[in-house]
């Protein structure tokens, strides 16, 4: 039962957040959405921030699980299930990306998210690239990530009009376009 009302809790501050910054929602309007009353929420949180808390170590979690299970080709760029992988994680997860991209697209939540990609793709790049320096591998991910954070945040504003197939193509190209650089 616990696990079930917390989940609601976490859903509709999901929801709300697709609509409302997170500094206006309020522990009542949570409740209202969720259904729970304050009593309950306050059971399981001290405020609507632990929440929020709750869900970016969820997500955080499951986007180090998700770089952990990625893989590369032979000419070093992500297999294509990883960018379909990664727009169907963001797809599930909307709320909350568009609250992150949003205008605290400097949060804590988003640097330890780039560390952790940083951390993968020098990895792979220094394997498939022995004899690139770092430094350049280092270039190629600030400048591909932060291309692909404008991607996604263009994709999650402008309605995600284009399927997930679809954008996950368009960030396959420009990243493998971008991997000719390190050869």
């Amino acid at each position: 039962m616990k696990q079930k009302t917390t989940d609601r809790i976490k859903q509709s501050l999901t929801r709300l957040l697709e609509t409302t910054p997170i500094d206006r929602i309020t522990a009542t309007e949570l409740c209202t959405t969720a259904e729970v009353n304050r009593a309950t929420f306050y059971y399981h949180y001290n405020s609507v921030r632990d929440v929020l808390t709750e869900i970016e170590t969820q997500v955080e979690t499951e986007f180090r699980h998700f770089l952990s299970q990625t893989t590369v080709n032979s000419d070093g760029a992500p297999e294509k299930s990883f960018y379909v992988m990664f727009f169907e994680f963001v797809a599930r997860n909307v709320g909350i990306c568009r609250m992150l991209l949003g205008a605290q697209r400097q949060s804590e939540f988003l640097t330890r998210a780039m560390e952790a990609g940083r951390s993968k793709v020098v990895s792979v790049m220094s394997k498939l690239y022995p004899d690139c320096p770092a430094s350049k591998i280092n270039y190629y991910y600030i400048f591909v990530s932060n291309g692909f954070l404008g991607l996604l945040e263009y994709w999650l504003n402008s309605g995600m009009t284009e399927s997930v197939n679809d954008i996950a193509e368009i960030g396959e190209q420009v990243s493998y376009m971008g991997v000719k650089y390190l050869q």
